[in-house]
Parts: structure tokens; C-alpha cells; sequence
């Protein structure tokens, strides 16, 4: 069963926090909210699942939030993770994408017809076993949240 809700992070003192949503996804059902669609074709940051675990990402062919991608994660350019879902999307990137076959994400990058660009929440770090781990970091500095549960910590650990 999928639906959002919202939660509030303070992360700066100079602003006022804003809300996190946050959709509950079927990690298995390879469908993602139109939201997240709009968020990523307009250059927002999202945290969703991979294989190995949450990571936030962007469209990466939009320059601004690649550029915005890399300023919340200090993860250099070359150390990005390149996600494609179709041929088509991996050509349109400058280097060969990471195999992916977790449905959440595979569904997000089909429906928005746009590869991905990503990165651990932290630089150096590896992708989090959970969504809430990600948030727990970044707190309101991105626009929206897929949770699709845990992700096995075998999973989230290998790289």
C-alpha cells in the first residue's frame, strides 16, 4: 500500500524547516508516485532504494541538480553513481552506468524517462540500510522520500 506523509527536520537555524514527504512504496510492485516523477524531471533531489540501499538522487541529465546533488553529499563528480533503466537512457550519458534492478528505481527512471545521477548521503559513505537513515543526515535539504522498507544490511553493506 503506497501513500506519504510529511515530517519536519531542522537543519539550518537561518530558516525555517519545511516538510519532508515521504511516500511508502511496494518495493516489489515496480511503480513509482507521479510526484516523484515531477520532482525528478524538474531537477529536485530524491532518496529512494537501490540494490544495495537508499541513496539520493537526481535527473542526471539536469546540471543544476547534479551540481546540487554533489553540494549536499560533498560526493566528487567521478564518484557518483550513474544509473540508466533503458538503453536509450544509458546513452545519454557520458559514462557507463551501475546495474540496478530494484523495481522502485527502475519504475521512477522509466516513468520519468531520465537517468539518474546519485550518491550516499554522505560522502565516502555507503548507501543507508533505510530511508529514515538518509533523512536522519540530510534532513529537509531534499524534495521528496520513496521508502520501500529496509533494505537488507547485506545488501546495503556490498559494494
Amino acid at each position: 500500500m503506497s501513500g506519504y506523509y510529511g515530517l519536519t527536520f531542522q537543519t539550518a537555524v537561518d530558516r525555517e524547516p519545511r516538510p519532508v514527504t515521504m511516500y511508502r512504496v511496494d518495493p516489489t510492485n515496480g511503480t513509482a508516485p507521479r510526484r516523484a516523477v515531477e520532482v525528478l524531471r524538474g531537477g529536485g533531489l530524491v532518496v529512494l532504494p537501490t540494490d544495495r540501499g537508499y541513496v539520493v538522487a537526481c535527473n542526471a541529465l539536469h546540471a543544476p541538480a547534479v551540481a546540487r546533488l554533489r553540494a549536499l553529499t560533498g560526493v566528487a563528480y567521478d564518484a557518483l553513481l550513474w544509473f540508466a533503466a533503458t538503453p536509450e537512457q544509458a546513452a545519454q550519458l557520458a559514462v557507463a552506468p551501475q546495474p540496478l534492478h530494484h523495481p522502485v528505481a527502475l519504475a521512477l527512471m522509466e516513468a520519468a524517462g531520465v537517468p539518474l545521477a546519485a550518491a550516499p548521503a554522505r560522502a565516502g559513505g555507503r548507501p543507508a540500510p533505510s530511508a529514515q537513515h538518509v533523512v536522519f543526515v540530510v534532513g529537509d535539504a531534499v524534495d521528496l522520500v520513496l521508502d520501500a522498507g529496509p533494505i537488507a544490511r547485506d545488501l546495503a553493506a556490498s559494494r
